[in-house]
């Protein structure tokens, strides 16, 4: 969705030129969307007026019930009937009732704020929104008449059935497609990785609700009440949807507790792993990872040293040189926090790089001594961050490093210790983007090479 900047009571939002380009184009479409299938309709155009009423208002409301998945998509379950709309009515009055009812929903969401104050709905949003669904209908009444053009989803034989699965596919591919397209354009990411991160966690809804969309028409058709009972399996949907969003939310939120259970044991090292997860994910966009590979990397970073929390004080807080017995049980934290996160589905990618990132470029790191390129380079990113966030921190064994002795360092160990690639994109952030890193207890200065 297209965030509202401006201050709390104030309709009107601040986007920028090419987001505001991109709702022109999508209302523009709608339009001859609409206009198209006035001209082109041939069949009937009789329609119950309660009923239309009837569906408009049940989408509508259904906007009022978002489901999170990420920052700036969200999901509804008017999916369902959106679906209903298209089947029952004829092509022309579908598109515009749900065009309508997604106007109206938008429009009333507007009137309510959320928590900071910020209404939920602004223009660019009620416009942007009601476009992609004129368009998204649009192209799914295409498949659902290309081979008998005036005849109603109800009354197809089953030999031509299969242009009610089409006609869902269409509505769900162009729907989500037009949400991750505004959203690539107003975050840089490329379309794809925006339409597979969210998905991932939307596509299994998606397809019930185009279920439950399609048998309310097909009952509708006898018994007009039907469309009340829907009620129920869309709100079981929404309901199951919103609670595997928060499950994973909470898990993730869990683990990250117990990670930075690790930091706070020791003051000098308090806020280390999200200092580690910010500055290992500039370093990967850097390097031009994938988004959603950015999105794991971070995830995993932030819990790098999770394995951490089984070892005794007297070995996390000492202050002196590790004995070699001490050592040993401190080598073993990398496969503690990776037989920990292998419990959790959320962290499938990113265990690996928690097992990881202790491994040196030449060979010589642990647990698995791997050596260049056959340790993820996710890891090898991480191990960066985590070393230079290190060195700009005190110790109760030494004080912070300057920045510009720990890029000394990095540079030293570049090839051995850590991948050359990494050192050299935190060297080029540093000194030649001047992006801003987060660090310890050294504030930001400037580097010389």
């Amino acid at each position: 969705m297209i965030t509202n900047t401006k201050a709390p009571g104030f309709p009107a939002i601040k986007v920028g030129g090419r987001v505001a380009i991109a709702v022109a184009l999508a209302s523009a479409a709608a339009v001859g969307m609409l206009a198209f299938w006035v001209v082109a309709w041939r069949g009937s155009w009789s329609a119950d007026p309660a009923l239309i009423v009837l569906f408009v208002l049940f989408g509508a409301t259904a906007s009022h019930f978002p489901v999170e998945l990420t920052p700036r998509f969200k999901t509804n379950v008017a999916t369902a009937v959106n679906f209903a709309t298209l089947l029952l009515f004829p092509a022309p009055i579908a598109i515009l009732m749900i065009g309508l009812s997604v106007l109206l929903g938008n429009s009333t969401l507007a009137l309510r704020r959320n928590r900071d104050g910020r209404r939920r709905r602004g223009p660019y949003d009620a416009l942007f929104n009601s476009a992609q669904m004129i368009l998204s209908a649009g192209v799914a009444a295409a498949a659902l008449y290309a081979l008998h053009p005036e005849t109603l989803a109800a009354r197809l034989t089953l030999a031509d059935a299969w242009a009610i699965p089409m006609a869902g596919l269409a509505m769900y591919v162009t729907n989500t497609g037009l949400v991750s397209l505004l959203v690539a354009v107003q975050t840089g990411r490329r379309v794809s990785d925006v339409w597979l991160s969210t998905q991932r966690l939307d596509a299994a809804s998606e397809l019930a609700l185009l279920l439950i969309g399609f048998v309310t028409a097909m009952i509708a058709n006898a018994y007009e009440w039907v469309p009340v009972v829907m009620i129920v399996p869309t709100a079981v949907v929404y309901l199951s949807t919103k609670r595997a969003v928060m499950i994973t939310q909470q898990t993730i939120e869990a683990v990250e507790a117990m990670a930075d259970m690790v930091d706070m044991r020791d003051r000098d090292t308090a806020d280390h792993s999200k200092r580690v997860a910010e500055n290992a994910a500039t370093i990967a966009s850097a390097m031009g990872m994938r988004s959603d590979d950015v999105a794991a990397l971070r995830l995993a970073a932030r819990v790098h040293d999770l394995g951490k929390i089984g070892l005794p004080d007297s070995v996390l807080l000492k202050e002196g040189k590790l004995t070699p017995e001490e050592f040993e049980l401190m080598k073993r934290h990398p496969e503690r926090g990776h037989q920990i996160l292998a419990r959790f589905p959320q962290y499938r990618k990113g265990r690996d790089v928690v097992l990881a990132h202790h491994e040196r470029f030449d060979g010589k790191g642990y647990p698995r001594g791997l050596t260049g390129d056959r340790i993820p380079v996710a890891a090898q990113i991480v191990a960066v961050a985590d070393a230079l966030d290190a060195m700009t921190s005190h110790r109760p064994y030494r004080a912070a490093l300057p920045l510009h002795q720990a890029m000394t360092e990095l540079r030293l160990g570049r090839g051995t210790q850590w991948s050359p690639a990494v050192v050299d994109t935190v060297d080029r952030l540093v000194n030649v983007t001047k992006r801003e890193l987060s660090f310890g207890d050294q504030a930001r200065q400037p580097v010389t090479a």
